[in-house]
């Protein structure tokens, strides 16, 4: 009997590594929830998300009640630079878009787009002065809203405190953030090195006027796969261990269907624009620039003082990418009365989107918006 089931397990296991050579679409299982655009600028698009029917939705191996209280405020989820929208909705089961409208939120997101070297030059200036206003525009005419609340991932929450610190007037009541590097020279090994290698950079600059500003965008442009690579060497043993993982699983096709949707949100990168690398570069890394809260996009004076919304930021507690310290500065820079600051465990896309993310980011920040979305 015991050999009849080790013979079964051990066909399971040759079929699914054929499938998953053959048609690896079957496993990958992203961007699944209904969406319709609603506004559309050259490569940024933003949807509006609707919930499938049902009274529940899946999640993790349980399944979540549809909550029947409909909120007011619409939600703007805002996704990282160099990663697909749908990280907001990375599979049936683990979906934060699917979560959120289950909580009763009115979800919308911004789609970057996929940037290539014709789109090189994009900056800062148009992500922060352009497409966030003309987004959050979008969204109030669309929800007949006044007002519009932010949820920022990574370099996305960066841009919402960009935008809000150099439009004092947006029409946005509330920002969560997630893994947002405030203070780039206290991340990590990185944060140090970086760190370090400001002093003299700047000392070159004040020397010699030495900018980056003049050298071409397609210099610092960045392509999908060395993002793919530079990724997962942050963590090498995890990737070996994620694999090895792979290997004693190769039968259960449900394990299979997480690791290679997970692996689809580094496998499958975008490009990162070569302008605001550079500024990334210049005025982050080097300047260290949003540690102090000030810093100047395009034509406009970004002062994080200048930011009333409020606040709620998170930080993963083994995130490799984004340390506590590097995202805890936020909370001595804005001017927010209301500002809380919360730890949860996970990486920089555990902390995000991991198996514990619905106990802990995604529950608290929707128990948190609930007084601030009626």
């Amino acid at each position: 009997m015991a050999s009849s089931s080790r013979l079964q397990t051990g066909l399971r296991a040759v079929g699914h590594i054929v499938e998953r050579r053959r048609h690896p679409q079957r496993f990958i299982q992203v961007d699944k929830a209904p969406w319709d655009e609603i506004y559309r600028d050259g490569i940024m698009a933003v949807r509006h998300y609707s919930l499938p029917p049902g009274d529940s939705i899946p999640l993790n191996d349980d399944t979540m009640a549809v909550e029947k209280r409909k909120h007011r405020t619409p939600l703007l989820l805002i996704p990282a630079l160099g990663i697909h929208c749908w990280t907001y909705d990375l599979m049936p089961n683990r979906s934060m878009a699917l979560y959120l409208m289950a909580r009763g939120y009115d979800i919308y997101l911004v789609d970057w787009g996929k940037p290539s070297q014709a789109e090189r030059s994009l900056s800062l200036d148009t992500y922060v002065n352009r497409w966030l206003p003309e987004a959050v525009d979008a969204v109030k005419q669309h929800a007949e809203s006044d007002q519009v609340n932010l949820m920022g991932y990574c370099m996305g929450g960066l841009l919402c405190l960009m935008y809000l610190g150099g439009h004092p007037d947006a029409p946005v009541g509330s920002l969560i953030t997630i893994a947002s590097p405030v203070n780039f020279h206290k991340s990590g090994p990185f944060g140090k090195v970086a760190g370090l290698a400001a002093i003299p950079a700047m000392q070159v600059h004040d020397w010699f006027k030495v900018r980056l500003k003049p050298l071409d965008d397609k210099l610092f442009h960045i392509p999908a796969g060395m993002l793919t690579l530079g990724f997962k060497m942050t963590n090498p043993p995890g990737v070996v261990q994620a694999y090895m993982d792979l290997i004693r699983n190769l039968a259960d096709r449900e394990y299979i269907t997480g690791y290679m949707t997970m692996g689809q949100w580094f496998n499958d990168m975008v490009d990162y624009p070569g302008a605001v690398v550079r500024e990334v570069i210049e005025k982050m890394i080097l300047a260290n620039s949003l540690a102090r809260g000030r810093i100047r996009i395009g034509g406009r004076e970004v002062d994080f003082s200048s930011i009333r919304q409020d606040l709620l930021a998170f930080a993963g507690t083994t995130d490799n990418i984004v340390s506590l310290r590097a995202a805890r500065d936020i909370m001595k820079l804005v001017g927010s009365q209301d500002k809380r600051f919360e730890e949860v465990p996970g990486g920089h896309a555990g902390v995000f989107s991991g198996s514990k993310a619905p106990s802990h980011a995604w529950r608290i920040s929707a128990d948190w918006l609930a007084t601030r979305s009626d």
